[in-house]
């Protein structure tokens, strides 16, 4: 019998996938790996002040899931010349980052997929990092949201929409 580890799957998969994001994934049942490449922004970054904010990136079908491993490859480019020299904290998570907040450790579900890693700045330099999860994650029925989140104690004026560009890969399966 054939395998089916690299067969794209994107419409079988049951993953919807947020506005400015595209998702190619592979695999089967056994595990799918969902490469999602986004262009996209953040939303308003408030300066001269601590906030963290985030970016749907997708959404896993309403079954209980398990997800193995996520990689990031992004960049955040700020729009405005206000936070260029910025070096937020950058993390994964099953809930959005939100309110006065200069890290994403203090709440675990901002990053409880890929931990934060600290951005060189928000002008364009990627971040990337691999990392290796064994979360479950049990639905009750329920779809479950996947979020790019970043948090830092931002430089006055703030950004109306920092860019975000590159490439988030989440490895899980079904249970």
């Amino acid at each position: 019998m054939a395998r089916t580890r690299n067969m794209k799957v994107d419409d079988q998969s049951g993953i919807v996938v947020a506005t400015g994001v595209r998702s190619e994934t592979y695999g089967g049942p056994d595990g799918y790996k969902t490469v999602l490449t986004i262009n996209s922004a953040f939303p308003a970054i408030a300066g001269g002040a601590a906030l963290g904010v985030g970016k749907l990136l997708m959404t896993l079908p309403s079954v209980e899931s398990i997800i193995s491993g996520s990689s990031i490859n992004v960049a955040v480019k700020e729009t405005q010349g206000n936070v260029t020299a910025d070096t937020p904290d950058i993390g994964i998570g099953t809930t959005i980052a939100s309110g006065v907040i200069s890290v994403l450790g203090g709440t675990a579900a901002f990053e409880n997929i890929l931990t934060g890693q600290t951005a060189a700045d928000c002008d364009g330099t990627a971040t990337v990092e691999t990392v290796t999860t064994a979360l479950a994650l049990t639905t009750g029925g329920v779809a479950k949201t996947i979020y790019l989140n970043i948090a830092d104690g931002w430089a006055a004026s703030g950004d109306a929409a920092a860019v975000i560009s590159g490439t988030v890969t989440i490895w899980w399966r079904p249970v």
